[in-house]
């Protein structure tokens, strides 16, 4: 057998090796939805537009299986919670829910939105992302911010300040 999947994977899984989503994550800036374990982000290079990723919060896990039965439910709360915040805002005609972490062996799902116009109706879309402007990223983000603010979200956590950009 010839191993194919990258040689420190054991210990990404194990959380020896850096994990992205357990230490600073600044590429996602603010999230605009922070939940009773999970935190969601609007990708800055999206598959779709709206397309965002709830991060499983309190410590490094791996597996969906991972968790316990109070986390669970907590993590698809804050799921749904997030996947009713991306319909109010871009009004897709199906939503996606990946939960994959074939890269970053953390637990998080992406919420991709599909649209009556995108490329691959009844179909998986293609891994393409492509890079958001930082004027649309902070339109969209500030879009679901507004609708985390009307559906009462609990904002239960303190988030580090975005560093200038500049």
């Amino acid at each position: 057998m010839t191993r194919t999947w990258p040689e420190d994977w054991d210990a990404r899984k194990r959380g020896v090796v850096e994990c992205w989503f357990c230490g600073d994550r600044s590429y996602f800036g603010r999230p605009f939805y922070v939940g009773g374990v999970g935190d969601a982000y609007l990708e800055r290079h999206p598959i779709a537009r709206g397309h965002v990723i709830v991060v499983f919060r309190d410590r490094h896990v791996v597996d969906f299986t991972s968790l316990t039965t109070e986390e669970a439910g907590a993590y698809w709360r804050d799921v749904h919670m997030v996947a009713g915040m991306i319909e109010r805002v871009f009004a897709p005609c199906h939503m996606n829910y990946q939960l994959l972490g074939n890269s970053v062996p953390h637990l998080h799902v992406h919420l991709v939105p599909r649209y009556l116009d995108d490329p691959a109706p009844g179909k998986p879309l293609p891994w393409e992302p492509k890079p958001l402007a930082q004027p649309e990223y902070d339109r969209q983000v500030q879009l679901l911010t507004d609708v985390a603010k009307t559906v009462r979200v609990p904002i239960s956590v303190s988030v580090p300040a975005i560093p200038d950009s500049n």
